[in-house]
């Protein structure tokens, strides 16, 4: 019984223990603080609201509008490591397929190149030497056959 009793109190005072760390561990504060450390600032800008309203005059509506400028803080969160290290990723890549893509064109344009500056094969040459020789090998031929006669 006694063992029971000693439990429970253990179980309550780890769980007050808990409970009261937990509702004075972090204050608003402290996360301001936190924030400010890692380098977030607050910007007011000033914004130019129009407020309307309806008042009855005598039994007729009247619409009265009002501008009022108000200062509006507006929050700058600082990236976060995997933010910065997702953007220097993606800045990578691209100049990586950039690369790529000018190497792939530079090719390309250096295989045209090269197509465009060779010569065709002159065909005119050869079809003259071939009318100019044939004549004479037959004649040759000619001469061969008839001396064996």
């Amino acid at each position: 019984m006694k063992t029971k009793l000693i439990i429970a109190l253990i179980w309550f005072t780890l769980i007050g223990l808990i409970v009261i760390i937990g509702l004075n561990s972090c204050s608003a504060s402290y996360h301001f603080g936190k924030f400010l450390k890692k380098g977030g600032t607050i910007d007011t800008t000033e914004r130019i609201i129009s407020v309307e309203k309806v008042i009855k005059v005598n039994g007729k509506d009247s619409i009265i509008t009002v501008l009022m400028p108000l200062n509006c803080p507006e929050v700058q969160i600082p990236l976060t490591r995997q933010e910065i290290r997702y953007k220097y990723r993606i800045q990578r890549d691209s100049i990586e397929t950039i690369r790529y893509v000018t190497k792939w064109k530079t090719k390309e344009v250096v295989k045209l190149a090269k197509v465009q500056k060779r010569k065709p094969f002159n065909w005119f040459w050869i079809g003259l030497a071939i009318g100019i020789l044939t004549p004479i090998l037959i004649r040759q031929l000619w001469i061969l056959i008839l001396k064996k006669l």
